[in-house]
């Protein structure tokens, strides 16, 4: 055994102490550079290599102290600013629908117990958002093409065997029905930033297929007749794209391209069907800035509680309520478009981008459909609609920012507070 084992097993006995294990592998090296740095300038002085050995680690300080020390400055950091707007988003969702379940004239809503059940989801949500936010995010790197590979397949089974629901494909999988084209834009953020965080888009070859990996989940959606999952992975595939340093030729040249088919399916659909909600039939600007406005009856209303919820937002409770919990949601993907700038990991900004694209993508199709401005149906508001699939979808998301968020300098070289001189 080596007499630098002693180096080692202080080494080692330092990182114990230490909760953050994202840091330990940047503090290992740093300490031990510091020792052997010690060791020399000891040996330099005439002293025996045992010697100098103990005498660096007696001028570095007790390991434990020393690992109290450096516990204290690496606490894997929460970001509060993208917490908080989550949170008070998923309770104002909470409140309208306690309001819809207890306090309204919906008794349908009475019967499912849209509060009861949003409750348990968001729930699960926080749990799972937290868990995310313990785990590594760098770990779903080497499964991107999995999951890649999973959602082709998972999508051509909802192209072959899929079964329509209020006109939406769902995959019967024998104990429940599936939308998973609403999960596909989320699974191909994760895939994506997987595969293209170090693709090479100046060689032709892989800018080809690049665009053909991209291009397929989007010619499936459309086949699906799922608009708002195809333009939303259209949005998706564009800002990887230009995140992972495609020319600006290529990434209007593969949007404009994939964008075809699916707004010539949209028009055609916009003609045959009028998908706009109910409260489009009255004067938006009737509403008042505090309160309710407008008094309606449940047989006039559609999906009050999923996709036109800001527009009931708006007549029950006034424009202020409604601009607050829009501006919630403005915010929180503004930081993670502010949190983007700061990550070192390639694979980490990418799964950002993706991330702030998919929910941008969500949030302005939500938008313009309760203005009765889009065609679209089944579009969400982010953590207030009504549904446990979107709001753990949501919950996820903003675990793996968070995830991203606590390792985004970890490339960095650790700096030391503690002076080894000072011992």
């Amino acid at each position: 055994m080596g007499i630098d084992h002693k180096f080692e097993m202080y080494i080692r006995e330092l990182c114990k102490r230490i909760k953050n294990k994202d840091v330990h592998s940047h503090i290992e090296l740093e300490i031990n550079d510091h020792l052997h740095t010690l060791k020399e300038e000891a040996m330099n002085s005439g002293l025996s290599e045992e010697e100098a050995i103990d005498q660096a680690l007696a001028r570095m300080g007790d390991a434990g102290v020393l690992g109290k020390q450096l516990n204290k400055t690496h606490k894997a950091p929460l970001d509060v600013k993208t917490l908080l707007p989550v949170l008070t988003a998923s309770l104002f969702g909470l409140l309208v629908m306690y309001y819809l379940q207890f306090h309204s004239a919906f008794t349908e809503l009475q019967e499912l117990k849209v509060f009861n059940k949003s409750l348990g989801f968001y729930v699960l949500g926080v749990v799972l958002m937290l868990s995310l936010f313990m785990l590594d995010y760098r770990r779903l790197m080497k499964y991107s093409k999995h999951f890649y590979a999973a959602t082709i397949l998972i999508l051509l089974l909802t192209v072959l065997i899929g079964v329509r629901v209020d006109d939406v494909p769902f995959l019967n999988v024998g104990f429940a029905t599936i939308n998973f084209t609403e999960i596909t834009p989320f699974l191909l953020v994760i895939a994506l930033a997987g595969i293209f965080h170090s693709w090479d888009w100046n060689d032709n070859r892989k800018s080809w297929f690049g665009a053909g990996l991209m291009a397929t989940p989007i010619v499936l959606l459309s086949t699906t007749g799922a608009f708002t999952a195809t333009i939303m992975s259209i949005i998706v595939c564009a800002a990887i794209m230009h995140t992972s340093r495609s020319s600006l030729k290529q990434t209007i040249a593969f949007t404009l391209a994939a964008s075809i088919w699916p707004l010539w399916n949209l028009v055609a659909f916009s003609q045959k069907y009028s998908m706009v909600s109910s409260y489009a039939d009255h004067k938006i600007g009737e509403a008042y800035f505090i309160g309710s406005a407008l008094k309606v009856t449940p047989g006039i209303i559609s999906e009050v509680h999923t996709d036109f919820i800001l527009a009931f937002i708006i007549y029950s409770f006034g424009w202020l309520a409604a601009i607050t919990a829009l501006s919630l949601v403005v915010f929180f993907i503004y930081r993670i478009s502010i949190t983007a700038k700061s990550v070192n990991s390639p694979h980490g900004k990418l799964l950002l981008t993706g991330l702030a694209a998919v929910l941008s993508a969500q949030f302005i199709l939500s938008l313009l459909t309760n203005l009765g401005l889009s065609p679209l149906t089944g579009v969400s508001v982010p953590f207030m609609s009504y549904g446990g699939s979107h709001i753990l979808l949501e919950m996820i998301s903003a675990g793996l920012i968070l995830s991203v968020y606590r390792r985004r300098k970890t490339k960095e070289s650790v700096s030391l507070t503690h002076d080894p001189q000072s011992n």
